[in-house]
């Protein structure tokens, strides 16, 4: 059709503007529904009961509920690729010296296709090589070439995978009709043909694209930067802020029984925090120039699951499923740097299996600049020498009653490395400001999963190590192995 927003590369962009509103206002809208109905219901539970209000209640929860959750966050997203895509028109426009709304009067060719198995630095002298024409024309034909290929800009990243989550999902909603027919089929035949697993991998899948879409559907801007659907679990990272213009990133790697369906949108919300805690505390050492950071929640590899445990090469016991996780973070580090004009203060975040993974991965060259593992069974070596860093730029946090923390179960323990910064604590704390000389309380983080808790001494120590500033970490007195021990408060633990 040729007045489609996708074949007119001189498309309105007044036009755009105004749909992506109309959609905005439709997703409230839905949204708005989701919250009445959830309230009616709320007041029949009060006045009934019974196996028949027990049924409404559970189709409410499994179906309904989620179904208008997901037109929400799906109008939501449609909204932001017309604002996007709108953005990029003027952009186009004002380099080209046309005015928008003005359709080309032939098809362009299509660009050279990527470099095979590119390295991050390859991909990003192809993608360079592109105008801007070029570059929207492989977001609009070709997302799929871009989406995943580390070096290419985030920007574009974030718009092909966006474009994507609508082709996958309807590729998996026809795969899970056809996997019903054919059991159907099975059961009318007495036999058995077909995986049993198949149609709850694709139900997960489904779930898992929901959860993206909610997550991307926050107030703050979020940017897609990994979709991929096609190996074992969803796969999927997600970022807080522009990674493409941010002063400073921070990568987090979760660890076991992380999956995408489940964990995104709770570990985006923490990282959402500690991207905020990290540009307060920035903005507080800097009042004048303050700096800008992003945080991607990494769910690139496939974490091990409880049910794994049996099965040997899953295990959450052996090092094989981090090895390759660590095989795609490398790159996906890598294409930061490779992506970016100019380089951004990179940070690492490593929990549990993740920081197995992570310490793996910074064996190999990926402009990491600092790394912070916190509940770690093992960072992959027994030396920090081992990680491609500067001295004194690995730190390590540990609670008290973390158990995983003493495991050592994939080399020494990190708080007994030598090299290794372990005053960062997970303990309760008083902190002097140096330079208001106002007093700040942090709370204590408690076992495996609480290091990333609000107003915790273990989230503000991460956010000024994401800041670039580790001589602001609240010290509890725990013994530092490493060269760096310059802590600028009085702390009492």
């Amino acid at each position: 059709m040729r007045g489609s927003v996708s074949e007119l590369l001189g498309a309105n962009t007044d036009v755009l503007d105004r749909k992506a509103e109309s959609l905005s206002v439709d997703a409230r809208r839905v949204q708005d529904i989701r919250t009445l109905a959830q309230r009616a219901l709320g007041e029949i539970e009060a006045s009934w009961n019974g196996s028949d209000l027990r049924r409404l209640t559970q189709q409410w929860e499994q179906q309904m509920s989620p179904l208008l959750a997901g037109a929400s966050a799906s109008l939501d997203t449609c909204a932001a690729r017309l604002r996007a895509q709108s953005a990029a028109q003027r952009l186009t426009s004002s380099e080209d010296g046309n005015s928008p709304g003005t359709p080309m009067p032939t098809p362009m060719p299509l660009p050279a296709s990527p470099p095979k198995r590119g390295s991050p630095a390859e991909n990003a002298t192809w993608w360079k090589s592109l105008t801007a024409r070029q570059q929207q024309q492989v977001i609009r034909e070709h997302p799929e070439w871009i989406g995943n290929r580390d070096g290419v800009d985030f920007t574009a990243r974030d718009l092909a995978n966006r474009a994507l989550l609508f082709v996958e999902r309807t590729r998996l909603v026809a795969d899970g009709y056809r996997i019903e027919a054919e059991v159907a089929d099975d059961w009318s035949r007495g036999r058995i043909t077909v995986d049993p697993g198949a149609l709850d991998r694709v139900e997960n899948k489904l779930d898992s694209i929901l959860a993206i879409q909610l997550t991307l559907a926050q107030d703050d801007p979020r940017q897609l930067l990994l979709l991929d659907l096609g190996r074992g679990r969803a796969q999927a990272a997600i970022a807080n802020g522009n990674v493409q213009t941010a002063t400073n990133v921070a990568v987090f790697v979760p660890g076991m029984t992380t999956t995408v369906n489940k964990d995104m949108k709770g570990y985006d919300s923490q990282m959402s925090q500690l991207q905020r805690r990290s540009e307060s505390e920035s903005g507080r050492a800097h009042p004048t120039q303050p700096e800008t950071t992003a945080t991607v929640t990494w769910i690139g590899y496939q974490a091990p699951q409880l049910l794994d445990t049996l099965n040997w090469g899953k295990s959450v016991l052996q090092i094989d499923l981090a090895r390759q996780g660590a095989a795609e973070l490398a790159p996906f580090l890598q294409g930061i740097g490779a992506a970016r004009d100019h380089d951004a203060h990179l940070t690492l975040l490593g929990h549990s299996y993740g920081s197995t993974t992570a310490g793996l991965a910074l064996q190999q060259n990926t402009g990491v600049d600092d790394v912070v593992f916190f509940g770690s069974p093992g960072i992959g070596t027994d030396h920090v020498e081992d990680l491609k860093l500067a001295p004194g730029h690995s730190f390590y946090i540990e609670t008290q009653q973390d158990v995983v923390g003493d495991a050592a179960i994939f080399g020494t323990d990190p708080s007994q490395m030598i090299g290794m910064n372990y005053h960062p604590s997970a303990r309760e704390s008083t902190v002097v400001d140096p330079l208001s000389g106002e007093i700040r309380h942090f709370r204590e983080s408690a076992g495996h999963s609480e290091y990333l808790l609000s107003e915790s001494t273990s989230q503000y120590n991460m956010s000024v190590i994401v800041a670039g500033m580790p001589s602001r970490l609240a010290n509890d007195g725990c013994e530092n192995l490493g060269a760096l021990n310059q802590p600028y408060v009085s702390v009492n633990p």
